[in-house]
Order: structure tokens, then sequence, then C-alpha cells
């Protein structure tokens, strides 16, 4: 009943924070160039979860918010996920302007229980798994050590490969 609650609130909260953009106009603003980020290696970040976090946000592949264009306000793109749904020890979504793109980084890199289990052996079988039994079927990329998820929206047609293939250093 917990999960199911959670699932609920999660979802009212995506609709919700989707209604909130509207017709404005907005964008992302890298502090590193195109050249600064190709100097920037995996080797000079931890590899853990917050070392691939902060190494994926210093690259420009993800971003923590997006900017009017009318005022300069910004908004949040990221939100706390239900990672325990999945047997994940820490868990956060990233989304892309439109804000129903996203990318989740999941890390299972403590004791995993049945549920991570699963849910790794799943992605390791077809690159899918559920989140719950009745859920819909949700796209994932294991990292290279298997400690590390990412999971996205696989309906939409923006580029993971940038992200998913950095998976390879941690």
């Amino acid at each position: 009943m917990k999960k199911i609650l959670a699932i609920l609130l999660a979802a009212a909260m995506i609709i919700a924070l989707t209604g909130c953009v509207g017709g404005a106009s907005y964008e992302v603003k890298n502090a590193t160039s195109d050249e600064e980020a190709a100097e920037i290696k995996a080797d000079n970040y931890t590899k853990d979860y917050d070392g691939l976090i902060s190494y994926l946000l210093d690259k420009g592949y993800i971003y923590n918010y997006m900017y009017s264009t009318a005022d300069d306000s910004k908004e949040e793109l990221t939100s706390e996920v239900y990672y325990d749904i999945i047997g994940a020890n820490n868990g956060i979504r990233y989304y892309f302007t439109d804000k129903k793109t996203f990318v989740e980084i999941y890390d299972f890199s403590g004791e995993q229980n049945e549920t991570a289990k699963k849910v790794i052996e799943d992605v390791k079988d077809d690159g899918k798994f559920r989140a719950i039994d009745a859920g819909d079927e949700l796209t994932g990329v294991l990292s290279k050590s298997g400690k590390y998820m990412i999971i996205y929206n696989a309906s939409n047609k923006y580029e993971y490969d940038k992200i998913t293939d950095e998976l390879e250093n941690w």
C-alpha cells in the first residue's frame, strides 16, 4: 500500500510540475564550454554515486536548473525519486527543459536486497525492468561495475549515448 501511494504521489507531483512551465521560454546555462568539457576526464572524479553525478553535471550532460529567457529566474530540474522501490540506496531524477524527458541515476553500491538483485538482473538481460509488477517497463543501463544505473523514458528522441557511454568509467 505504501508503494502504491508513493507512486501516486510522485505521478501527481510530475503532473503539477509540468503545468508550471506553461508557455515561458527556458534554457540551460552550461558553465563549461565544449572545449572545456572535452578536457574533463572521468579519472579526476571519485568512482562513487556523487562522483558520477558531479562528472555528468560538469560535462553538461545533465543540469540542476533551467533559466527563463524573459527574466533570468530559475527553475529546478531535479526531483527526488523513490529509489527504495527498486532496492537502490540512493537516486535522483534530472529533467530536460521540456520537463517531460528525464534521466534517473541510481546507486546500488551497498548491500542489495532481492528487489535490487531482480532489477539489476532484468537490466543485464534485456535493458528493461518494471519498478512495480503492474507498472510501465523502463529502460535502464548499468555501469561497468554494476553499482550504478541510469534509466530514462525511452519513448523520447533525446540522445542518451553520451550519458550512458560514461558508465564505462564507473
